[in-house]
């Protein structure tokens, strides 16, 4: 197994986000859907073996915390890339895998695992749905439109978002002054059905996961 300093980490970020650019022209739909939902992977191997190596951090992760049968039996699963990952170790200031290994949980990924096989972009509405997760927390799941203009027209399009819920959901009657913001993590991929029967949605490469 190899351990990436700081320096690595930012060196794969930049190679992996013109390659991420790349995948995105050509297997990418603009709703964040993919053109072929289906694909003769488990769950596991599906991250394990993705063409730009966008989860291998993440792989990494599952390995350490023995997670990989919980990841194949999860119906739902929001799958962080490594570029969430990276952005995770410059905030907390963590610069290798083993420092990353003390700093978090299990529940750094199973937080994103749900029994649920439906989480999906057509069953999610504009208010924030609470699921419970592996973690054995309430988060939120809603989605949220955009537009943009092309050649005089304007379209519109929705994104489902995974709402970490801090403290009590924002928006509910009676929120103490003092109580966190929720954070609001978008996906950029959605509805990726593995053999293992799981409804994989990719978290967006922006993402700032905190931790668990």
């Amino acid at each position: 197994m190899k351990y990436y300093r700081y320096s690595n980490i930012l060196i794969y970020g930049c190679l992996f986000l013109v390659l991420g650019l790349m995948s995105c022209k050509k297997d990418y739909l603009t709703d964040g859907g993919l053109a072929k939902a289906n694909t003769s992977y488990n769950t596991y191997d599906y991250l394990a073996n993705n063409a730009y190596h966008q989860f291998d951090t993440v792989i990494m992760i599952i390995d350490h915390f023995g997670l990989k049968d919980s990841v194949n039996m999860a119906g739902t699963f929001f799958a962080p890339t490594d570029y969430s990952i990276s952005r995770f170790m410059i905030t907390d200031t963590v610069s290798s895998l083993d420092e990353l290994y003390a700093h978090i949980s299990s529940k750094f990924l199973t937080q994103f695992m749900f029994s649920d096989t439906a989480i999906t972009l057509a069953n999610a509405t504009a208010s924030v749905k609470t699921y419970p997760n592996w973690a054995d927390t309430i988060c939120g799941i809603k989605k949220t439109a955009f537009t943009y203009g092309a050649a005089n027209s304007t379209f519109t399009y929705y994104i489902l978002q995974y709402v970490q819920i801090n403290g009590v959901l924002d928006g509910s009657s009676g929120v103490p002054d003092d109580d966190p913001e929720d954070a609001v993590l978008n996906c950029q991929t959605t509805g990726i059905k593995t053999s293992s029967g799981t409804n994989l949605n990719v978290l967006a490469n922006t993402t700032d996961i905190k931790g668990r």
